[in-house]
């Protein structure tokens, strides 16, 4: 599952890079430039989230009780799946307010 991801995740890659490289070379600078400018800290917090989702997975994996140890509540915190969930609705969002050109 994760190859497959991965080989998902460097195809998207991959065309989106094409797309923005067949535009002409002003369009293109205007382009990365408000990309950059505007997403760039949507790009930061989704990152931050899956990160955070990530840790809480390697805690899971490692039988670590987490919530005892950061003194949450023992019944109603946040589990890795909740957090990933939390990351793929701002990527969603994010995806959804570019505009086109």
């Amino acid at each position: 599952q994760v190859l497959l991801f991965l080989i998902w995740g460097v195809s998207c890659s991959k065309i989106g890079w094409d797309s923005v490289m067949r535009m002409s070379v002003n369009l293109r600078d205007l382009f990365l430039y408000e990309a950059f400018l505007y997403y760039n800290p949507l790009l930061l917090v989704t990152m931050m989230v899956w990160f955070w989702g990530i840790n809480l997975w390697v805690f899971a994996q490692a039988n670590v009780n987490y919530a005892k140890f950061f003194d949450l509540d023992q019944n109603h915190h946040l589990s890795h799946r909740e957090i990933w969930k939390m990351s793929e609705i701002i990527q969603f969002l994010s995806a959804a307010s570019v505009k086109k050109y």
